[in-house]
Order: structure tokens, then C-alpha cells, then sequence
């Protein structure tokens, strides 16, 4: 009788085994095609790409028009999608001395085609500060620019035609809208320089120029 009870036992606890088993089994097959089949932004497949963009923006400021040069650049994900970092320094504004630097987030719209559109946002960190002599370069006080910070917010869109599979013309328009900037301070005691003047339209034109790095 003895053995007999042990003998069920024995089946029992191998049956118990035996499910655990089918259930884990189950389980991972279920985890697993869930895994495969959810979306995520670095799936299998994703194309990133390295790429920066040289631009020339044309303002105005106190009624002077001006130009400032800078450059933009980051992670293109899927030729649609960049994240990365921008700046800029006053080339030939007459009087007023800034520039900037932060970040940048882009959506490119349907990028294979030969025009195509994308539209843009910059925040950033700025500073400007008077010419300690009148400008007479067009390099004059270049990067002298260190004096009152302001915060900065341009929204923008972009007109883009492939040139090649690397090489992006881009000319486009934003609005910079500048605060934080200390109107009083002794450095634009001479400009007299203002949030409102430090804001207004940009227009911009440029050359992406993309270099594909990795495939994840």
C-alpha cells in the first residue's frame, strides 16, 4: 500500500512538473511575438544618419538688416526625424552683436521626393553684447558676443530639394522669439537693444550634407 501511495505521488509531482513546463513554454512563444511585433522608435531596420547643415540667416533688428551664420546638426533618424544641436554668431548686423546655441528637433515630410518640406523647432541660449568700436568688417568683434543672455524659441519651415543622396539644398523662414533678455544692462548701453527688437522673422537658406553612420 505503501508503494502504491508513493507510486501516485510520484505521478502527481511529474504531472505538476509537466505543466509548468508547457505553461513556461507557452509564455516565452507569447513574450516573444509580442516582442517582435512591437513597435519602437530603434527597431530593426532603422536607419540613422549623421548630418549637418551650414545656413545663413537674413534678419532685421532696430530697422538694419543683417546676417548671421551658423550651424545645425544631429541625428537623422529614417531621413525623417533629427535631433540634434544648433548655433549662430552675427556675421554683418551693423550694430547689434549675438549670437546663440541650443538644440533642435526636425520632421522632414516624405524625404525621398525630390521637394519636400520639413518643419523645425530651435531653443537656445543667447547672448549680445555692444561693439566696443563702430564695425567696419564684416569679421568685426566676431565671436565678441559674451554680455546679456536671453532665451530664445524659433519655430520655422523649410523648403528642401535633393541635390543628391547626400546633399540637401534647404531655404526656409522661422520666427525668433527672444526672452530674459535684461534691457538696462551697461552691456547694450549704446544699442539699447530690446526683447521685442531681438525678435522677428529669419530667412534662412542652406546646404544638408548627410553621412549614414549605422544601421541598429
Amino acid at each position: 500500500m505503501k508503494t502504491r501511495i508513493e507510486n501516485q505521488k510520484m505521478n502527481v509531482n511529474g504531472l505538476f512538473f509537466v505543466l509548468v513546463a508547457v505553461l513556461m513554454f507557452a509564455s516565452s512563444g507569447t513574450f516573444a511575438q509580442d516582442y517582435d511585433s512591437t513597435e519602437a522608435l530603434f527597431s530593426p531596420g532603422t536607419k540613422v544618419t549623421e548630418i549637418w547643415t551650414p545656413e545663413i540667416k537674413i534678419n532685421s533688428i532696430q530697422g538694419d538688416l543683417g546676417t548671421l551664420i551658423g550651424v545645425y546638426g544631429g541625428a537623422l533618424i529614417n531621413r525623417s526625424f533629427l535631433i540634434g544641436i544648433a548655433g549662430g554668431v552675427n556675421l554683418g548686423h551693423p550694430s547689434v552683436n549675438y549670437g546663440y546655441f541650443g538644440g533642435i528637433c526636425q520632421f522632414i515630410y516624405e524625404p525621398a521626393n525630390l521637394v519636400h518640406y520639413s518643419g523645425q523647432l530651435v531653443l537656445a541660449y543667447g547672448s549680445t553684447k555692444d561693439y566696443e568700436n563702430p564695425k567696419t568688417g564684416l569679421f568685426d568683434n566676431f565671436w565678441n558676443i559674451s554680455g546679456v543672455h536671453f532665451f530664445m524659441m524659433e519655430p520655422g519651415v523649410n523648403l528642401e530639394v535633393n541635390l543628391s543622396s547626400r546633399f540637401t539644398l534647404v531655404a526656409g523662414v522661422s520666427y525668433r522669439y527672444v526672452t530674459g533678455l535684461n534691457e538696462d544692462n551697461g552691456e547694450v548701453s549704446i544699442t539699447h537693444v530690446t526683447n521685442r527688437e531681438m525678435s522677428g522673422l529669419n530667412f534662412n537658406i542652406g546646404m544638408k550634407i548627410g553621412k549614414k553612420t549605422k544601421v541598429r
